[in-house]
């Protein structure tokens, strides 16, 4: 993981079993947890059936 700014972070997966959406769904899991999810904006910026992927976490507010 690594912080861009004050309102991003970069999340670099490497998985041979290629389950990039379940890491989106953790990240989008932990923001509905803590009641955040409306300021949470996750993309996958790599496809996401390759064995490292890249995802986005943007904080719409902070």
């Amino acid at each position: 993981m690594t912080k861009k700014g004050e309102k991003q972070l970069i999340v670099d997966y490497h998985s041979k079993r290629r389950m990039a959406g379940v890491a989106v769904g953790i990240i989008k899991g932990i923001a509905g947890y803590f009641h955040e999810s409306d300021l949470v904006e996750v993309t996958r910026v790599t496809p996401a059936d390759e064995e490292r992927v890249l995802i986005r976490a943007d904080f719409l507010r902070c």
